[in-house]
């Protein structure tokens, strides 16, 4: 996949977090996220895999442990079809 669709796919992914009145961040080189969202105090990472991307497990794992350390929501967002996405959560923060 390109750069270019990737880091499309993480703006309209930013827009749509934006519209639900989230403050998104993006992440310079997706490290260690695409984005950081905020919004009413709660936190959530948001790893993006655009076109059936996966992650993988040593990278689930690490995930898992951010959320868990900092006491944060982690999910990994997909596109299913073209202006879908699916939104699966990783780790609930729930402090």
């Amino acid at each position: 996949m390109s750069y270019r669709k990737g880091r499309r796919f993480e703006y309209e992914v930013r827009d749509y977090f934006e519209r639900r009145g989230w403050l998104v961040i993006r992440a310079a080189r997706s490290r260690p996220v695409d984005l950081v969202c905020i919004k009413d105090g709660k936190v959530m990472l948001v790893e993006c895999k655009y076109a059936g991307g996966r992650v993988q497990k040593d990278e689930r794992k690490a995930l898992e442990k951010m959320g868990e350390k900092h006491g944060v929501d982690v999910a990994v967002v997909r596109r299913k079809r073209r202006g879908v996405i699916e939104i699966e959560p990783l780790y609930s923060g729930g402090v």
